[in-house]
Parts: structure tokens; sequence; C-alpha cells
């Protein structure tokens, strides 16, 4: 009886203990969980932090636009191209080399000056009317004057517009720097019948390869009046050009 009195006694002091155990481990979880939920709460009473959270907005975007790579600003280039005439006199097929200098105001816009020296030759119908003129005279009929008035060079005043500018890689061997820009302006063209007011316009797009070296591709419309024997007659004609420039 006695030992049956002492096993129940300990049983009860191992029951309470147990108990004190478990509700201390309970207090300590409530108390981390509520620490944590108060450092939680305590982010909406820093104004500082609810600021920036409030002002970030994913449907904002940013953009990134980086200097030229080359300034151009009161700045002098100077340029050589060459390239062919388009359309005109269909018994001519003209070519021309031509000299470029232009003043480089801001990124945006530049004047400048362009020189241009032609070669003609006859195309194949221009050949065939020209065989059969030589062929009528030297036979002694009645020949006819072959319809050719080409042109020797041409000088113009020009203003450029430089809209756009980007950066490509090119063929992965670095990033190049472009420009495109557009072009108006006008001048006179010498012809063989003498020389005729011109005017111009185009596109054109500059690949800058170093600091001071570009690569150019230029087409423009242009249009003049030509006087050849039968009378004189409007002519729009297309130039298409690729050249070097140099800006100091």
């Amino acid at each position: 009886m006695k030992t049956s009195k002492i096993i129940s006694l300990l049983i009860l002091a191992a029951a309470f203990s147990w108990t004190n155990v478990s509700f201390a481990a309970s207090n300590k979880t409530a108390n981390k969980n509520l620490n944590v939920t108060e450092d939680i709460d305590s982010l909406g009473g820093n104004e500082e932090l609810m600021e920036m959270a409030q002002n970030i907005k994913s449907e904002t975007r940013s953009r990134v636009v980086q200097e030229r790579l080359v300034p151009r600003r009161n700045r002098v280039e100077f340029g050589l191209s060459y390239g062919g005439v388009i359309g005109g006199d269909s018994y001519l097929r003209t070519q021309s080399a031509g000299l470029s200098v232009d003043y480089h105001i801001n990124p945006r816009w530049s004047v400048g000056a362009r020189y241009y020296d032609y070669a003609n030759n006859l195309t194949s119908e221009g050949q065939r009317v020209f065989d059969q003129a030589a062929a009528a005279k030297a036979a002694g009929t009645q020949g006819y004057a072959v319809d050719i008035d080409y042109p020797k060079n041409a000088m113009m005043a020009v203003a450029n517009w430089y809209p756009i500018y980007g950066k490509t890689s090119f063929l992965d061997m670095g990033v190049t720097q472009f420009d495109l820009y557009l072009l108006a302006g006008g001048g006179q063209i010498t012809l063989s019948s003498g020389t005729t007011g011109l005017v111009t316009a185009g596109v054109g797009v500059a690949a800058w390869i170093s600091k001071h070296l570009s690569a150019r591709a230029e087409f423009r419309y242009q249009t003049y009046k030509d006087n050849p024997v039968t009378g004189s007659r409007q002519l729009d004609t297309g130039v298409g050009t690729l050249g070097l420039g140099w800006i100091l």
C-alpha cells in the first residue's frame, strides 16, 4: 500500500512537469509569432518604406538614351561619294563622282555644299540609234540627229536634318552608331547644251566607323530641264550614292 502511494505521487509529479514544459513552449512560440506580427505591422508605420512601395508601379517603363558616340556641334565634315543615275534620258547611262562639305550646327541640323562630276555612256538603245544615224550619214542618205543632252557636272547647296539615331552590332565585331537623315537643296547642273537649275531631295544613312570616319549611303530625287535638239523637257531622275565622310 505504501509502495502504491509512492508510485502515484511520482506519476503525478511527472505529469505536472510535462504540463509546465508544454505551456512554456507554447508561450515561447506565441511570443515569437507575436514579435513577427509586430515586425510586419511596424512596416506600415514606416512612412519612407510606404512611400517607396506606393511609388513603384508595374506599368511604368524606364528608358535610357546614351549620348552620341560622335559629338556634332560646330564641326565640319568632308566627304567623297560615287554613284549612278536612275531614269532620265533613256539613251544614257550616267555615273557620278562627288565631293561634299557639311557644317554641323548641332546633332540635328547641318548645311553643306556638293559638287558632282558626271561620266556618260550610251545604253544599248542609245548605241543602236547612234549606229543607225552614223550608217545613214555614211550612205549619203538623209540623216537625223540623236536626241541627247548629257550632264557634265553639278553644284548645289543642301540642308540636312537628322531625326533618328541609334546603335547596332555590326557582324558581331563591335557596336556601330548610325544616323538617318533627310536632305533638301538646289543648285545648277551643266549639260552639253548649257547650264540649268536643279532641285533635289532625299534620304540617307551614315554609319560611324570611328569618331572621325563615317560610311554613307544616300538616295536623292532630282529634277531639271535639259535642252536637246527636239526641244526642252523636264527630267526626273533618282541618284544613289555610296561614300565616306571625315569629320574634323
